[in-house]
């Protein structure tokens, strides 16, 4: 097995965000310079660092720690963008003192010059557009040329929204005074008149990150393989060299065919940088609710018509919860179509071990007829999971998988079967099973029993097994076992253990 060691997962977020944030982040050293309070011009000699300093030292209006980020007094006006903020007048008034941060404008209102003194807008949009943690008048004056939507809002539920790109940085100010008399905060400047917003209660900007980026930011994907663990964020596995992006489309078992441009990284690449993977592994992946599916190693080798991908993006956005936060998915030129069980969704953890994966296939038969893979067996067992405590020959176990008589739904009507129509049509026909057919299980090596409807109809305490113990079957009961709940409310007469299923068939 080969193994590859690398930074924790916090520790590599870490480093990267802080190369991201000085690479990426657009600050003026003049800009900087200029919004230094007055008392602190002393210190700030070497650009940002040292108004940081100089501000943080003196405890005038700055620094990221001040009070503009606690509990001020008076009127408050609630700042969203790339982090939250609130400008409270207590605070406002502080910087007013500082003649860069207070200035006046003259404008028309209905022919009559009128005088308004306040801040410029832009220094409460500095105090939000930034990740900067140090200074909190670093205006972002690139990022406002290059356009995002500000929201307005006033007290009373009014709002006005303009693009930066429309508007001059320096056009609005947030005024606290209308011809030298005090006024709630408001608006107003060298721009249209409906930007002018009186009783100003909140600045929202669409520099904030919606619900759905916080939450991908929040999600972890859990590795093990072999024995190997590991686990990464979302922004870790992006940034990866094995990140990529291709269109694909899976089709559900109704028929429902989807399509996009999904983005992730490549499963097998991921894979392998902890093991190499042979055909005969299992990979498994365990969604947040618990579903489980595996695919054998020689799938997940499997490139001929495109790349496994543990998707995570799709057509440019981050995927949400459901059907992310990751899923898999196959991408290529061709745009490759799975079936919709392959394409696991919700995944959380991967495990792999080796020499691992048994294949097999259970056979259907009555008025329709059915060979149901592995891997449509195993997403019944994770969809309608049911777990007995069985007894046999004073030994007892856990087992685990689906109620029996879900099977005849795929055999019980000459033309439909469960998951391949509208939910019109009925997944399972109660009425034949209450006037009684007859239903024949039946072993690898050839035992079988029979049984009848009338016992096993709607009765979840008799099951078809997949797991003993929370493991595979041993290798005497693999790849299938019936059995029963020994504190089950009826158990039919004559029912025994059939270890090795193979085939299920129902005789009308």
């Amino acid at each position: 097995m080969k193994r590859t060691i690398w930074m924790g997962g916090t520790a590599l977020v870490a480093a990267l965000a802080l190369a991201v944030l000085a690479a990426c982040v657009s600050q003026d050293k003049a800009v900087a310079q200029e919004e230094v309070p007055v008392d602190a011009t002393s210190a700030a000699t070497d650009g940002t660092s040292g108004a940081t300093e100089a501000a943080s030292s003196s405890g005038g209006a700055g620094a990221k720690g001040d009070r503009s980020f606690q509990d001020g007094s008076g009127w408050a006006v609630s700042l969203k963008g790339i982090r939250e903020a609130t400008l409270w007048q207590s605070y406002y008034e502080e910087a007013a003192k500082h003649a860069s941060h207070y200035v006046e404008k003259k404008v028309d209102k209905k022919g009559v010059m009128t005088s308004y003194r306040g801040m410029p807008l832009r220094l409460a949009i500095a105090m939000i557009d930034g990740a900067e943690k140090d200074h909190a008048w670093l205006f972002d004056a690139a990022l406002w040329a290059a356009g995002y939507d500000v929201t307005l809002v006033a007290s009373d539920g009014y709002s006005v929204t303009f693009n930066t790109k429309d508007v001059a940085a320096e056009a609005l100010i947030i005024a606290d005074r209308e011809d030298g008399t005090k006024i709630p905060p408001m608006v107003v400047g060298d721009a249209a008149k409906n930007l002018w917003v009186r009783d100003l209660a909140m600045i929202e900007t669409s520099l904030a990150p919606s619900a759905l980026v916080a939450a991908a930011a929040s999600f972890s994907l859990d590795l093990d393989i072999n024995g190997a663990k590991a686990s990464w964020s979302l922004a870790e596995l992006q940034r990866l060299p094995i990140y990529t992006e291709g269109r694909g489309a899976y089709t559900t078992s109704a028929g429902t065919r989807y399509e996009g441009v999904y983005g992730g990284v490549r499963l097998l690449d991921l894979l392998k940088t902890y093991a190499d993977i042979a055909a005969d592994d299992s990979v498994t992946f365990v969604a947040m609710d618990g579903y489980e599916m595996s695919y054998p190693g020689k799938t997940v080798l499997d490139q001929a018509d495109g790349e496994w991908l543990l998707a995570f993006r799709l057509d440019g956005d981050w995927l949400p919860k459901d059907p992310g936060y990751i899923r898999t998915i196959k991408v290529g030129p061709k745009t490759p179509n799975i079936d919709g069980h392959l394409s696991v969704r919700m995944i959380k953890k991967i495990v792999v071990k080796q020499k691992d994966y048994v294949d097999f296939t259970l056979s259907l038969s009555g008025k329709m007829r059915f060979d149901l893979d592995r891997g449509t067996v195993q997403s019944c067992v994770s969809c309608h999971t049911r777990t007995v405590t069985f007894e046999r020959k004073g030994v007892v176990a856990e087992y685990t998988g689906f109620p029996l008589w879900l099977l005849l739904g795929y055999v019980d009507d000459p033309e439909y079967a469960p998951h391949k129509q509208d939910t019109s049509i009925k997944t399972y026909m109660d009425d034949a099973a209450d006037a009684g057919y007859a239903i024949k299980l039946s072993a690898i090596d050839g035992y079988s029993i029979i049984l009848d409807s009338r016992d096993i109809t709607r009765n979840d305490d008799i099951i078809v097994a997949m797991y003993r113990g929370g493991e595979k079957l041993p290798p005497e009961e693999s790849p299938l076992v019936l059995v029963w709940d020994r504190a089950a409310k009826k158990i039919p007469e004559g029912i025994k253990n059939v270890k090795m299923l193979a085939s299920v068939g129902a005789t009308f």
